[in-house]
């Protein structure tokens, strides 16, 4: 029994060892998977993520516009979030001024439309570089990331 039960252990071992290395490649695969997609995000920036779904030509379409209207977006962002980073120290002001808050907020809702109706006129006029193909993979892009993002709120 002693042979027996040794050769029992030494499977046991082996199997364990497997095991534990299928585990370990699986949960490392995760990882490096999620490091990648991490590095791609932040390369690709959010007008590459959006245009990842067209065709070179498209996306060099997109690109162009964006890249025109970059100076612009860059702008309305940095007064965008200035506005908002105001409007929120309003808010633990000593002491409390609602009026100087609501003004605050009503100026960081001013910065959010603008910004909005940049990025809104920057998509219609690279919408109007692209062909018909073109801009309904665009469509179904903004389309995929608007579900995401309704998806990552409902949580």
């Amino acid at each position: 029994m002693g042979f027996l039960g040794s050769r029992w252990v030494g499977w046991a071992l082996i199997l364990s060892l497997a095991l534990n290395l299928f585990l370990g490649a699986v949960v490392g695969m995760r990882y490096w998977r999620e490091h990648q997609r991490e590095a791609e995000r932040a390369t690709m920036g959010a007008m590459g993520r959006i245009t990842a779904g067209l065709p070179e030509s498209g996306r060099a379409k997109v690109r162009a516009v964006m890249e025109g209207r970059q100076s612009q977006i860059r702008e309305h962002r940095r007064e965008f979030r200035r506005a908002r980073n105001e409007a929120m120290q309003t808010l633990a002001a000593e002491p409390f001024d609602k009026i100087k808050a609501e003004a605050a907020f009503v100026e960081a809702r001013r910065r959010a439309n603008a910004m909005s109706e940049l990025m809104q006129s920057t998509m219609i006029e690279a919408s109007a570089q692209l062909s018909a193909e073109e801009r309904r993979a665009f469509r179904e892009r903004l389309a995929e990331r608007e579900r995401r993002w309704s998806r990552r709120q409902e949580r």
